[in-house]
């Protein structure tokens, strides 16, 4: 058995290398010197755009015919920020 690991050993090394090039670089940006984080962009966009659709449906008395208001604005968020990041990081 340790005579097939170690012949397998480096094959195994190869096909786990594709997996480490997510890493390859990291969507950063500058403002004004200091370099932010994308995910960090995604989040406020994904909270700015949840609380203005907020105020969309409490405006036309939509809000209250949705259930479980915590888990739709969280997905909501969470729908926002992953579309952006989707349009303007990859």
């Amino acid at each position: 058995m340790t005579a097939l690991y170690r012949r397998l050993r480096p094959c195994l090394a190869l096909a786990i290398l594709p997996l480490a090039t997510g890493c390859a670089h990291s969507p950063a940006f500058n403002i004004l010197g200091s370099f932010f984080p994308g995910w960090i962009a995604c989040i406020v966009v994904g909270i700015l755009l949840t609380v203005l659709l907020r105020a969309i449906l409490h405006h036309i008395d939509f809000e209250r015919q949705l259930k479980a208001l915590p888990l739709v604005y969280i997905s909501l968020a969470l729908l926002f920020g992953c579309t952006f990041w989707l349009i303007f990081f990859e």
